[in-house]
């Protein structure tokens, strides 16, 4: 720590008791917002409160300075308390733009994403003009809604202010299109920039790798490197999806030797990257050997592995790597490791292992996770437990159309046409449309299991594109 800081933090502390204090002297406004700039620092919320509590209940003159309700929103935001720091900014008379970009900031950041539109359309309507510090928040939140149309008319807002170059709007920008999927003007954001940085780079390669535009992103990687910005960590775990995805298992070689040769291969998302394309090229060799290799793995890494065993299907790898995992440390378990485990049991018709993970879904309590209840209701009806499947379909509390696809494929393939009839009406019940997998597969297997034909059945067969419209 700094003499500076710490110098700070003694004047703070000493400041802190005088405000606690039962007859404490008051504090001048220098120590006031001195004292809550060391909580935003250090996160101290509960001294925070107390300091806003003191400024309440002495009707302090303070408590109206502008400069005292910045530093009071802002350690409220800093502590993810978003409510406390709406309520605090509902009571101030003319909020300025510092203050509509600080909750624009929080909500951008933490959701719900529709309060940062909503209050950048009220900041205009209050006449006060956005800044080059609001644009890129607010173009955040439309891109976290898909929020294209939205995205269009802030970018015009911003070239009117003169701004529309300024390079974190532009990066903004770029990635609101990409996300949007209007690459087109996503590219044409990114040529017109006058300077770059790697996170311009690398908001647009992303937006490249998003899409599955593998030759794009390969020509941006050499491109940045020809004008003089260095890819970092970011710039490989963009470029790797891709690559992936082109199944180009000699240029992803080539970038696992440049994350080498930079020591990004120690970063656990870059490892992770790297491991999940060298499974999707089918070099499960080279994958496994990586990993063992890793200093640092966390639950997303060896989620990761299990999953690119399984990817290669090496099943039975795939679940000696989770045991082997729950023994290192079961904190890494997550609802995505548990998930691919009891695919690879069902693949396997693995009953014992299976039950297993059930009960350990139910100790981590993940069983309340619908991709894991969808997978494991998937697991027992493919190894022919349809009682115990129908059993976990009526006990699950959260259910959607891979729910009813699961219950009613393993029905179907184990002979329980009637439970089929029963589960589509609930689904009809329930508001969940039917999809393709059921549409086409329940009225022609119904009849191929040798449900009787009768007036009934055929009057539901006949109705059946109108119940999935």
């Amino acid at each position: 720590m700094s003499i500076t800081k710490l110098s700070l933090t003694k004047l703070s502390l000493k400041s802190l008791k005088r405000v606690t204090a039962i007859r404490a002297p008051e504090l001048s406004l220098t120590e006031y917002t001195r004292l809550l700039e060391t909580c935003i620092q250090s996160k101290s919320l509960a001294e925070g409160k107390k300091i806003h509590q003191r400024l309440l209940e002495n009707n302090n003159a303070h408590i109206n300075n502008p400069f005292v309700l910045e530093k009071l929103a802002r350690l409220y935001v800093s502590c993810n308390e978003i409510e406390l720091a709406r309520y605090l900014f509902d009571t101030i008379p003319e909020p300025n733009v510092v203050f509509y970009n600080l909750m624009i900031r929080a909500y951008a950041w933490n959701g719900p994403f529709e309060r940062s539109l909503e209050l950048y359309y009220e900041m205009l309507q209050s006449g006060i003009l956005p800044n080059k510090f609001t644009f890129p928040l607010v173009l955040k939140a439309c891109s976290g809604l898909q929020a294209i149309e939205d995205g269009r008319e802030i970018h015009v807002h911003a070239e009117r202010l003169g701004l529309s170059l300024d390079i974190y709007i532009c990066t903004a920008l770029i990635d609101l299109y990409a996300k949007c999927g209007d690459l087109d003007q996503a590219k044409w954001v990114f040529d017109g920039m006058s300077r770059k940085d790697v996170v311009a780079w690398n908001a647009m390669i992303a937006g490249f790798s998003l899409h599955g535009s593998y030759d794009n992103n390969i020509h941006l990687f050499i491109e940045m490197q020809k004008e003089g910005i260095n890819p970092n960590s970011s710039t490989i775990v963009a470029v790797l999806p891709t690559v992936a995805g082109a199944n180009e298992l000699k240029q992803g070689e080539a970038l696992h030797g440049y994350c080498v040769r930079r020591s990004f291969d120690n970063d656990v998302v870059v490892g992770t990257g790297l491991l999940d394309m060298y499974a999707k090229c089918g070099c499960i060799s080279h994958a496994s050997r990586f990993f063992n290799l890793m200093d640092v793995k966390n639950g997303v890494t060896w989620s990761a592995m299990i999953g690119a065993y399984v990817t290669c299907e090496f099943m039975r790898e795939s679940l000696q790597l989770y045991d082997w995992m729950v023994i290192e440390d079961a904190r890494n378990l997550t609802p995505a490791t548990l998930g691919t485990v009891l695919r690879a049991c069902a693949k396997l018709t693995d009953l014992s292992k299976g039950r297993l993970i059930h009960c350990c879904t139910i100790k981590t309590g993940y069983l309340l996770d619908i991709m894991v209840g969808n997978t494991l209701l998937s697991m027992y009806a493919k190894c022919g437990i349809i009682d115990d499947a129908v059993r976990f379909f009526d006990e699950m509390n959260l259910k959607d159309t891979i729910t009813y696809n699961a219950i009613i494929s393993g029905c179907l393939q184990n002979g329980y046409a009637q439970e089929v009839l029963h589960i589509f009406h609930e689904m009809q019940l329930s508001g969940i449309k039917p999809d393709s997998c059921n549409h086409g597969q329940c009225p022609a297997n119904l009849f191929t299991f040798g449900f009787p034909t009768t007036r009934c059945l055929w009057t539901w067969f006949l109705d059946y594109p109108r119940l999935c419209s």
